[in-house]
């Protein structure tokens, strides 16, 4: 897909959005190393079957992005410089996703993808770098044929906000793109919001 159909700025926004290509993996690099414990995940948890002992991520996901037809998510930049990462890709490629108790699909819904983690470095938080990930993310993914979009944000309302209940985004971010909450199977679990696309 061209670059322009994701990049540009936002109203409001200096944040451009680029697809992660093998040229950007540097800068995925770079942000992966910003993300403290999470740093060996390489956003690729959702991508392992439960009980699967897959080859190390950073291989994983260097592979992935060498050789998926697609891009496995986009990279947010501001003044230049690598700020955030969303992962986007149809639902089928994140097993375990699907079989957490939590954010399995409702439905066998044809053509959906989903958004299952962000990552803002700390200088940028706060400043609309998911905001805008997020909405790139749904341009993709309705570029690519998507049916619908999923995401499984916590609620700050029933857990607090830490880094590891924050990595999949909030409930209010995704409601005010337009995601309707369509299933809370916990109390304090994550929530299942969809977007449909038509």
């Amino acid at each position: 897909m061209p670059d322009r159909e994701t990049s540009g700025t936002a109203a409001g926004s200096d944040v451009r959005v680029e697809p992660l290509t093998p040229p950007r993996l540097v800068d995925f690099a770079s942000l992966c190393a910003a993300m403290g414990p999470n740093r060996s995940c390489w956003c690729m948890y959702w991508r392992h079957r439960p009980g699967e002992r897959p080859a190390p991520n950073r291989q994983a996901a260097r592979a992935l992005v060498e050789g998926a037809p697609v891009p496995p998510g986009l990279v947010a930049y501001r003044e230049g410089l690598p700020v955030g990462w969303v992962a986007v890709a149809p639902r089928a490629e994140y097993p375990r996703l699907n079989a957490g108790r939590d954010t399995a699909p409702l439905d066998e819904r044809a053509g959906a993808w989903a958004v299952p983690c962000f990552f803002v470095v700390q200088h940028a938080r706060g400043t609309g770098v998911a905001r805008a990930l997020l909405r790139a993310a749904v341009a993709f993914a309705r570029s690519h044929g998507a049916r619908a979009v999923e995401g499984v944000p916590g609620d700050p309302g029933t857990r607090a906000r830490t880094p590891t209940a924050s990595y999949t985004g909030t409930t209010a971010m995704f409601a005010a793109q337009g995601f309707v909450e369509v299933a809370r199977r916990t109390p304090r679990g994550r929530v299942l919001m969809r977007l449909d696309l038509g």
